[in-house]
Parts: C-alpha cells; sequence; structure tokens
C-alpha cells in the first residue's frame, strides 16, 4: 500500500547565478524536520556541471530553477532550465550514503516537485512565450510558494 499523499511546505528562497543561469531556487521538506541548505552543498557542484554552456543563446535564456528537496528518503536536487525555446532540460540529483550523485534509471521527480515544475511551467508561458518586453525579469519575479 502506498503512503498515503500529505502536503509538504515549499518555500521560494532566492534567485541564484549558477555557471551564468538565474535559477530560482525552492525548497521543499517532508515532515516537521527544519530546512537545512548545508545538507545540499556537494550536489549544487554536480548541478553546476551539468548546465550546458554558454548559458545565454538565441534559444536559451539562461533561465531556470531548482527545487532542494529534502525527502522522506532522501535528498534530492531537482535542476531544470529553459532551453530550445520553449523546452524544460531536467536533471535530478540525489544523496546517498557515498554522497551525492545523479539519479538512476528509477530515480525521478515526485508528485511533490510536479508542483512547481507546474508552477514554472505556468509562468514560463505567461512572462518569457507571452512576447512581453519584460518577460525575462518578470519571469524570475513570479514564484511559487505554499504547499506541493
Amino acid at each position: 500500500m502506498f503512503t498515503p499523499y500529505q502536503p509538504r511546505p515549499l518555500t521560494f528562497l532566492s534567485v541564484e547565478t549558477l555557471a551564468g543561469y538565474r535559477l530560482k531556487v525552492y525548497s521543499i521538506c517532508y515532515g516537521d524536520a527544519a530546512f537545512d541548505r548545508s545538507r545540499f552543498a556537494g550536489g549544487c557542484e554536480l548541478a553546476r556541471a551539468a548546465l550546458p554552456q554558454p548559458a545565454i543563446t538565441r534559444d536559451r535564456p539562461g533561465v531556470g530553477f531548482a527545487i532542494l528537496h529534502q525527502g522522506r528518503t532522501g535528498d534530492y536536487i531537482i535542476l531544470c532550465w529553459w532551453d530550445q525555446e520553449n523546452e524544460l532540460p531536467l536533471r535530478v540529483f540525489v544523496r546517498g550514503s557515498d554522497g551525492w550523485r545523479p539519479a538512476k534509471e528509477h530515480e525521478s521527480v515526485c508528485v511533490w516537485d510536479l508542483r512547481i515544475v507546474w508552477w514554472e511551467r505556468e509562468a514560463y508561458v505567461a512572462t518569457m512565450m507571452a512576447g512581453r518586453a519584460d518577460g525575462l525579469e518578470a519571469y524570475l519575479a513570479r514564484v511559487a510558494e505554499g504547499y506541493a
């Protein structure tokens, strides 16, 4: 039997620059434990290496988002950036007993992460893909809050 779904608090942390990309960074935290950013330091180095260069091209605006998920069974970083004008490459990193590593074939985003992925899709369509002159800044200003 599956574990019953319980909402998890999601928090927008900040817009951060990583390898030339401006990323909206979120946290999701399981249970009552306080979010501990230090647990994600090693994974952020893997994420940096995964971002294609240059960050900004004709079809790549150099923006995206990252989810630092302090989960029930482990810690995860979900790294997403907008590319090819309307595509969202996504990479998952997992902290195992031997440190951070790329996700294995059977590991992916979960239902809590998808709440933010959907929010970011909607923000991207309403700003970057709407032909707005201020699309980039408007996209970065739209952030998800509440529960995943």
